[in-house]
């Protein structure tokens, strides 16, 4: 009986979601500063640093997000690895629905060490926000556009251009105020090639805005340039300066 009326009470509050009373938005400027260690296995076997920059600026009817990650080592000041990733998205919402959103996004990558010169995503489509509060956050998009790759010339490997359909979820669960669960996938798929990427994370309060993070992201292309592998992981540990 008891378990009958959790599970009536469970399907109520998920039907009844969007009329429920939210965390308060949060409008304006926020992100996040990170740095650590990072260690690779796959195209490169390697330990070393990385670090990355995530802003978010917010109002009632747009948002607009960036990331920058960089990840370099150099051994007697000769490269032995490089990769670095840019993005830049612009959400607007829907007046009537204002958990639906249409968004435009362009996103580089340039992977020297899997002859990557530049890796260009340029996409638009719709996504949801499930559920965005202090402890939990679940959203979801998907969106069609162009993914273009030039690979480097001593790869010998023909350039790509194809059309492509993205789907991303984005997960976080805050067990208390200090202990949070990060989960996220990306898959970005054409006629050509597919790729997908996901993190997988743990982020504990250590101080005010100092966090520490332990990741683990793993990176998929089924058709990579000749002489590579097909998997990339990557285990970060870091230290997080939210602001």
């Amino acid at each position: 009986m008891n378990k009958n009326v959790l599970l009536l009470a469970l399907g109520s509050t998920l039907i009844t979601q969007p009329v429920l009373a939210e965390d308060e938005p949060k409008h304006g400027l926020s992100g996040a500063g990170e740095a650590g260690y990072a260690n690779t296995t796959g195209n490169v076997i390697s330990e070393s640093m990385y670090a990355a920059l995530t802003a978010d600026y917010k109002q009632t009817d747009y948002r607009l997000k960036g990331l920058v990650e960089a990840k370099n080592k150099s051994e007697d000041k000769v490269a032995t690895e490089e990769r670095y990733v840019g993005e830049v998205q612009a959400d607007w919402f829907l007046n009537a629905y204002p958990q639906a959103y249409g968004f435009g996004q362009v996103r580089l990558e340039n992977d020297r060490f899997v002859d990557i010169d530049l890796n260009t995503y340029l996409l638009a489509g719709m996504g949801y926000s499930f559920y965005d509060e202090t402890d939990l956050i679940l959203a979801t998009e998907v969106g069609l556009g162009r993914q273009t790759t030039n690979y480097a010339n001593a790869s010998g490997q023909k350039d790509l251009s194809q059309s492509i359909l993205k789907a991303s979820a984005n997960f976080e669960y805050g067990f208390n105020q200090n202990v949070r669960f990060l989960q996220d996938i990306a898959v970005y798929s054409g006629s050509d090639q597919m790729q997908y990427e996901t993190n997988t994370g743990i982020k504990v309060k250590l101080n005010g805005s100092l966090s520490l993070k332990a990741n683990n992201k793993i990176r998929h292309n089924d058709t990579p340039a000749a002489g590579n592998v097909k998997k990339d992981t990557e285990t970060f540990l870091t230290l997080i300066y939210d602001f």
